[in-house]
């Protein structure tokens, strides 16, 4: 039900879809638990190129409204970047999605973390997405790794 309520709060100029969604929805089955999809990816993607931005309309308008994109995406989307595993030696270790983390039923019709230039940008991934980080790990785990991550970085 969010994410319905959160489409229809959209601007046009940043949903490429948004003609598409108003006919028919943006949900793919009656649960509403899978998105509708626009040339197998899903609907609010916006593709390169669109003059409203690519990437996803529901994060691109709350980012314009000034909200976090964390509080307006569906949790699969906002945490999508981020996997944290345990592994056999009870470390936590922490890498991106792919779609082998789905599992062999899974039904996903696009996962944006398997491509090259993923988390390319001008921030470093672990600041670019500290408010997902710290959703995931709570703050004291988020701020560490965010400190180690810049070890790094000269």
């Amino acid at each position: 039900m969010m994410i319905a309520a959160l489409a229809a709060t959209i601007d046009a100029e940043r949903f490429q879809h948004a003609d598409i969604a108003a006919v028919s929805g943006v949900f793919r089955d009656e649960k509403r638990d899978h998105t509708a999809l626009v040339d197998g990816a899903c609907i609010f993607l916006n593709r390169p190129g669109f003059a409203g931005g690519g990437g996803c309309a529901l994060h691109l308008q709350a980012v314009h409204d000034g909200d976090r994109p964390v509080d307006s995406k569906p949790t699969v989307c906002w945490q999508l970047p981020l996997w944290v595993e345990t592994a056999d030696d009870g470390a936590r270790v922490m890498r991106r999605w792919s779609r082998k983390d789905w599992g062999e039923d899974a039904d996903m019709a696009w996962c944006c973390t398997e491509v090259d230039d993923t988390q390319v940008g001008d921030e470093p991934t672990a600041d670019y997405l500290s408010d997902e980080l710290t959703a995931i790990v709570g703050p004291e785990v988020s701020v560490a790794i965010r400190e180690r991550c810049r070890w790094g970085r000269s």
